[in-house]
């Protein structure tokens, strides 16, 4: 793994064990929040209920993917700051409260393709489903879905069908162990949701169908 990518972890982890966490976004440390409540005010939460449904699945969304989530979003994927995992995992909770499901989740998430993940230094969704799983105490299984094919960013919903198409494969038996319990497949964002729905294809094939999704953004 290269330096670049492990030292500005070290050092944040260093300057919060001196200093108050200061929040990603303006750089305050009032709270001592990595995202302060100034700006999150700034997040344009979503209405509690399905924004979706693919073969009677339900799709929900916390929140537009714009200005401070758009901005951790990318800080987390792009520009290796693991620690905007945690904002990100607390606003999804906050907006998981609201929606009152009562069932006991087991948390997935479609994983990056392995290639993608030793660039980054760290698989980000896996990061978001930790500190989600802490939130909910919910358990996260890693090892149900796997990303077989790497993909590149498409910009139209027909391309990003086809590029996503063939991109997962479900374990089996990871999946017989959970037969009977209720999946809450979460991501980052939903634009056109063919990843979301190419995973639930999926599960689909192998006649498996407990599943809710929830995503942290969707785009307007």
């Amino acid at each position: 793994m290269e330096l670049r990518k492990i030292i500005p972890d070290l050092y944040d982890n260093f300057l919060n064990m001196i200093y108050k966490k200061k929040c990603l976004i303006c750089g305050c440390s009032k709270t001592d929040d990595l995202l302060c409540k100034t700006c999150l005010k700034d997040v344009q939460f979503l209405s509690y209920f399905a924004h979706k449904f693919y073969n009677r699945i339900p799709i929900y969304s916390a929140a537009i993917y714009d200005k401070n989530i758009k901005t951790l979003i990318q800080m987390l994927k792009f520009k290796h700051k693991k620690s905007a995992s945690k904002p990100l995992s607390d606003i999804l909770f906050s907006y998981f409260k609201k929606l009152n499901l009562k069932d006991d989740f087991i948390i997935v998430y479609p994983p990056s393709y392995f290639i993608k993940s030793a660039e980054r230094g760290y698989n980000h969704m896996f990061l978001i489903a930790k500190h989600f799983s802490k939130l909910t105490g919910f358990e996260v299984n890693k090892n149900l879905i796997k990303k077989i094919k790497p993909t590149k960013p498409q910009y139209k919903a027909k391309d990003r069908r086809k590029n996503i198409k063939g991109s997962f494969r479900i374990n089996q038996k990871e999946l017989l162990k959970l037969k009977d319990k209720k999946l809450l497949l979460i991501d980052d964002i939903t634009t056109s949701g063919a990843t979301l729905e190419e995973i639930i294809n999926c599960f689909l094939e192998l006649d498996f169908n407990n599943i809710t999704c929830l995503t942290i953004s969707k785009t307007k």
